[in-house]
């Protein structure tokens, strides 16, 4: 019983690694590197047959846990994680950008002749 729980838990970390990846490599949401989006969609297409093909194909027997399957999951959660963080960021960066400009802008309206 204890290698099908194994099975499970490996396809769905791999299946969430995988969309995890893919939407960092699409949406430029963690990173601005074209080599990190580039390997953050590899890793996504690997990830995701590897998921397809233990979710169904494999007809039991044994299966290869691969070492990259347990360092993909922290990978693709650190890129979300940066992402996050950074979008965090970028809105205190605007909102202090926007706060500035209306100052300026207040300003200059009270020194009009």
């Amino acid at each position: 019983m204890a290698p099908v729980s194994l099975l499970v838990v490996h396809v769905v970390g791999l299946a969430a690694s995988a969309v995890a990846l893919l939407l960092v490599a699409l949406t430029r949401f963690a990173t601005d590197s074209l080599v990190e989006r580039i390997f953050s969609g590899i890793g996504a297409v690997i990830a995701g047959v590897y998921a397809y093909h233990l979710a169904f194909r494999y007809e039991g027997g044994r299966f290869m846990f691969f070492g990259w399957a347990l360092i993909l999951p922290l990978y693709a959660g650190f890129k979300l994680y940066v992402g996050f963080r950074r979008r965090h960021q970028d809105r205190a960066e605007r909102q202090a950008a926007r706060s500035a400009q209306q100052a300026a802008d207040e300003w200059r309206a009270t020194r009009r002749w």
